[in-house]
């Protein structure tokens, strides 16, 4: 499923008048108060949502100026359990990235650039809380993700080249990403001198497509479980977070790492050997060409 850029969305339609969407929030939200909310929210949920989304708008330099206290839907109150319940209905928790809240953060409603313009950075910010809010809603021991506290092994992060620079799926070609295991976190010693490579194309405007995964240059066999490619935003901290959508496509990879010779020189071309995994992975992008970029961090549940 495709999840579209936030500052560059290919079915965009013209703002209303501020006026106008002052009235189409306040309608949406007669017709969500008629729906209520009901019952205590769950814990791990709360948390999520303090930690994140709440922290970025609850301030008076953010959307707390008006949605604290002045202008409804108050999911920027000073009682957390109220802003809690006041954001809910506005996130979908099956498809976070199509929240009406994203669409709020680059539309300059409040008329303060910084705060709610598209190339404020909100988008990128408010998406990544959104999922991490979403995923603690619907997945807590479900078997759904692992939350990233729970992954045993992350490489270090790394600037994703922009869209605009990646071969397309119909190019012939892919690009690669290396990753050094030398810093992998924390470290497994036949792998400090190999390397991990995934193949990336650009299939549309909006997605990233990782293939081929592959580990060259390990001095013994070890038995990975497990791979979690992570993107987000470079300017929100953390490693990341997987799509919500396909991104969890290798957490189930059991395959041996092989004993194997990394060439020396590298070539600009994909390794010659067996991958990992032979299934693709489409990941939506979260930063637009010439905005913020994105990073990417690959977590391991068991590598031994």
């Amino acid at each position: 499923m495709m999840r579209h850029r936030l500052t560059d969305h290919p079915n965009k339609r013209p703002r209303a008048p501020r006026r106008a969407v002052g009235a189409g929030v306040a309608a949406a939200m007669a017709l969500l108060g008629c729906m209520g909310v009901s019952g205590p929210p769950p814990a791990a949920g709360l948390d999520a949502f303090r930690s994140g989304f709440y922290a970025f708008a609850s301030p008076s330099t953010s959307c707390g100026m008006c949605h604290a206290s002045v202008q409804v839907p108050f999911f920027a109150s000073s009682d957390v359990q109220a802003a809690y319940t006041a954001a809910k209905p506005l996130v979908d928790f099956a498809n976070p990235t199509n929240s009406l809240f994203i669409v709020y953060t680059r539309n300059n409603h409040c008329g303060v650039a910084t705060v709610c313009g598209p190339s404020s950075g909100s988008p990128a910010i408010v998406q990544q809380d959104l999922v991490k809010w979403a995923n603690a809603e619907t997945s807590p021991g479900s078997g759904g993700s692992p939350p990233l506290t729970a992954l045993a092994y992350l490489t270090a992060s790394m600037a994703i080249p922009p869209l605009s620079t990646l071969p397309t799926l119909t190019a012939g070609k892919t690009a690669v990403l290396r990753f050094a295991l030398s810093n992998l976190k924390p470290g497994v010693a036949p792998l400090a001198k190999a390397i991990l490579e995934l193949e990336i194309v650009a299939p549309n405007p909006t997605e990233y497509r990782f293939t081929n995964p592959k580990i060259s240059g390990s001095t013994a066999v070890v038995q990975l479980t497990g791979l979690h490619v992570l993107v987000k935003p470079s300017a929100v901290a953390g490693p990341g977070s997987e799509d919500a959508n396909q991104g969890d496509t290798w957490d189930a990879i059991s395959a041996s790492i092989p004993v194997s010779t990394l060439p020396n020189p590298l070539p600009t071309t994909p390794l010659s050997m067996t991958p990992l995994d032979t299934r693709a992975i489409a990941v939506g992008a979260y930063s637009s060409t010439g905005d913020l970029h994105d990073t990417i961090t690959v977590g391991f549940d068991v590598l031994q």
